[in-house]
């Protein structure tokens, strides 16, 4: 049931096919394991995640995930 909140969260915005995919991989690995390191979010975004105490970070977006519903929002776009 998360991940299909989760899919239809994601699918009514206007990020890239390749976002949505990486956050829909963050929330089933919430739904499958109960939690995601920020070592699992590396592997899954394919470059650093770090975060700040709030939000994860990105190079190009910052995002928040959801720890009771396995949500994932984009908190913040950076622009390069």
């Amino acid at each position: 049931m998360q991940k299909t909140m989760a899919f239809n969260c994601l699918s009514n915005t206007e990020w890239t096919a390749e976002v949505r995919g990486k956050l829909l991989s963050v929330a089933k690995h919430m739904e499958e394991f109960g939690s995601v390191s920020e070592l699992e979010l590396c592997k899954i975004f394919g470059e650093t995640i770090w975060n700040d105490g709030v939000d994860y970070h990105s190079h190009a977006f910052s995002f928040r995930i959801n720890a009771q519903t396995g949500d994932c929002s984009i908190s913040h776009f950076k622009y390069h």
